[in-house]
Order: C-alpha cells, then sequence, then structure tokens
C-alpha cells in the first residue's frame, strides 16, 4: 500500500511538467524546488522501509549501514533542505507554511540524533531516533489517506458560519488538517511501539549535590595503585610475615 501510494504521488511529476503538478506554482524555480523534494523524499521513504527488514539488519549488516547512509545523505537530509523553500512558497496559507516548518525542523533534528547515536555506537539510542525520524518521513503518505476523509468534513460546512463560502479558506484547511493529523498519527504510532518494544532506557545516575549527570571519565573505575609485597615477606605456608621497618625507621 505505501509503494502504491508513493507511485499515486510520483505520477503527476514522471515526466516532469509543470501543468500537471498538484501544488499550486509560484514559478519554474518553486517547481524545480518541489520535484527535488519530491524525490529525494521517495529515497528517503524507500530506504528507510528497506531497513526495517530485520533479515537485512542480522545477515547484511554491511548492506543495512549502505542503505542507511542513503537514507540520510540521498534522503532525508537534501529533501529537508529542500522543504525549507518549497514551505515557504507554499499557497495554502501561512498555518501550513508553518506546520511545514515545524515538521521539517523536527525530521532534521531526530535524523541528527540517530546518526550521531550511531557513530557513537549507541545502537540502542539509534534505533529508537531512527524509527521517530522514519515516522515523520511516512507521515507525508499517512497524510494523503486523511485529504478526502477531511474534505467529507469540511465541504458541508461551506456555507455555514465557519467558511461563508469560502473556497480558499476550505482548501487551506483541507491542506494544513491532513498533515497535522498524519503527522500526530505517525508519531504517537512510533512512540507506542518504542515503549512497548524497547522499555524506557535508564536514566543516567546524577551526583546527589550538584544534580548533574557524571562525565563519562567520572564513570570510569579508578584504582589505588598498590606497592608490591617483598617476596620474603611470604611464609613457606603462604602466610604473611610482619613487616621488617625500614632502616629509616631503625636508624632515626
Amino acid at each position: 500500500m505505501s509503494v502504491a501510494t508513493l507511485g499515486y504521488m510520483l505520477s503527476a511529476y514522471v515526466p516532469p511538467e509543470m501543468s500537471t503538478s498538484r501544488v499550486p506554482l509560484q514559478s519554474s524555480t518553486h517547481y524545480v524546488l518541489l520535484v527535488g523534494h519530491i524525490f529525494t523524499a521517495t529515497v528517503a521513504t524507500l530506504a528507510g522501509l528497506a531497513q526495517f527488514w530485520p533479515s537485512l539488519r542480522s545477515r547484511h549488516p554491511r548492506v543495512h549501514r549502505w542503505t542507511g547512509r542513503a537514507y540520510i545523505f540521498l534522503g532525508v537530509f537534501p529533501s529537508s533542505v529542500l522543504a525549507i523553500p518549497v514551505a515557504v512558497l507554499t499557497p495554502f496559507g501561512v498555518s501550513n507554511q508553518a506546520v511545514l516548518l515545524m515538521v521539517d525542523a523536527a525530521w532534521i533534528v531526530t535524523a541528527v540524533a540517530g546518526y550521531r547515536a550511531a557513530r557513537q555506537r549507541r545502537f540502542a539510542d539509534h534505533r529508537r531516533w531512527m524509527i521517530r525520524n522514519y515516522a515523520l518521513t511516512f507521515s507525508s503518505l499517512v497524510a494523503r489517506f486523511f485529504n478526502p476523509v477531511l474534505a467529507l468534513i469540511i465541504v458541508p460546512q461551506a456555507t455555514g458560519p465557519a467558511y461563508r463560502g469560502d473556497g480558499l479558506a476550505i482548501v487551506h484547511d483541507i491542506a494544513t488538517g491532513s498533515i497535522v493529523v498524519g503527522v500526530v498519527l505517525t508519531v504517537v504510532a512510533a512512540e507506542w511501539y518504542i515503549q512497548r518494544r524497547y522499555g524506557v532506557p535508564p536514566r543516567r545516575p546524577r551526583d546527589a549535590e550538584s544534580g548533574v549527570a557524571p562525565s563519562a571519565s567520572d564513570r570510569r573505575p579508578h584504582f589505588v595503585r598498590c606497592a608490591p609485597l617483598h617476596p620474603l615477606s611470604v611464609s613457606r605456608s603462604g602466610g604473611l610475615l610482619p613487616r621488617k621497618p625500614s632502616s629509616a625507621t631503625e636508624n632515626p
């Protein structure tokens, strides 16, 4: 179903033609940015789906790592950068622009957190952050399912006091509402899955007085160097003999 929805979304942009765009365009530059954002987001969607195959991680870890790099550097990062001007140029109102920019910021932050955890070999944290990040990636597909649902709810109110026949306001609310619903559902579902599958990550111990978590060097065990026993200080039976005073104590 995900691949079919993705194919439907791409059908208006393959081959690239401005007249078939589903988003009202401001200029040819807007169209180029929009197509770049859509195709890099497609790379992220497909690469992210592959990362959730358990056999890929266990049997082919090298492929899993390279697919993850493609997801981040060929999908999420370029798509999130292109999403900024695309969101600013959207014709669906300021509320739609604000929602898109907030989702894009969360998309970047969770990707950086997941990649940083992997580089530090904190794979449990990496898994949690990448699930959250892919939930934001997948939310664009989920939002498409709610466009007709919200249209069925909002259009009957077109002549009521909420819209008074304002068709532009109706389009803005359908576009913005579908994004919000899609993001909320996917993020909540991802967090529920994380808590159910992996539980709450343990907190680092904090100092009782300062309330600050100890650094990595503070958590290392400290060893006290002891002076070696003199070989003659061990009796034949294995017991310790009293140590003889040093010459300094004998001749004060």
